[in-house]
Parts: structure tokens; sequence; C-alpha cells
């Protein structure tokens, strides 16, 4: 498979101090959670596994209500989102609270992004759309 897609309910997880996205004290770890259990039930349905050697695309799209804008800024997301969802071998943090979800990973790497595509759009509640592609070879 050459692209994997899905949405989540809620904002995403946001970078925004020096306080890991991943310490059990972030004010978004329970967006790491929800972030990474979406991401586990795409996986378990595709044949996504993208080499560590190839080049991704990353795309994410934040919904906004009448009512409610991002409490974010763009690159904040981008970093959280793109940190949670590559593989977490070299972390020198206790991730075991997050169980299997720990090893859940769409990429090695957040170096191998080298597309990067971010949209608001209006939408019924908040929640966000994460979409990764293989880039050409």
């Amino acid at each position: 498979m050459t692209k994997i897609t899905f949405t989540v309910d809620g904002w995403p997880p946001a970078k925004s101090e020096a306080l890991s996205i991943f310490s059990t004290k972030h004010p978004h770890r329970d967006r790491v959670s929800v972030l990474l259990s979406e991401a586990r039930r795409e996986l378990d349905k595709s044949d996504w596994n993208p080499d560590e050697r190839r080049q991704i695309g990353f795309e994410l799209s934040v919904s906004e209500t009448a009512t409610m804008s991002p409490p974010s800024d763009a690159t904040n997301y981008l970093g959280g989102v793109a940190d949670v969802l590559q593989a977490k071998r070299s972390l020198d943090i206790n991730l075991s609270d997050l169980g299997e979800l720990a090893w859940t990973s769409l990429y090695s790497n957040d170096k191998q992004i080298r597309e990067i595509r971010y949209s608001v759009i209006r939408g019924d509640k908040p929640a966000y759309s994460v979409r990764i592609w293989v880039l050409a070879e």
C-alpha cells in the first residue's frame, strides 16, 4: 500500500514546551493515546509498511467549528503528530503506560517526511485527518 489515511476525533497532540509529548505529565498525553489507537486500528486493516529508506509525504487536516478554532498552531500540531507516529525505539522515556500502543508507528523517523501539507477546514466537531503516502522513488 502506498498511503494510509485515518481520522481522529478531537484536537491533535501539539508540541508546545520542553516537556516530551510522551511524558505522562504533558498536557496532551491523552491525545497521544487516542492518536496511537486510531493509527493502530488503521494499520490493522491495511498492509502499510513503508521501508525506512523511503521518503514520505505527510498531510494533517484539522477541522474547526463555527465556534471553536484550533487552540494550537500548524507547526506545533505537525510536530506533535509527526513525533507520535514515528518509531519510538530511541526515546529515553518510559512508555509502559501506553502498553502495546508504544510500538505503533507509521514510519521509522520523521526525517523521512519530505513533503508536508496542512489545512484547517470547517467541520461539525473538532477532529483531524492524517494522510501519509510514499513519494515516488
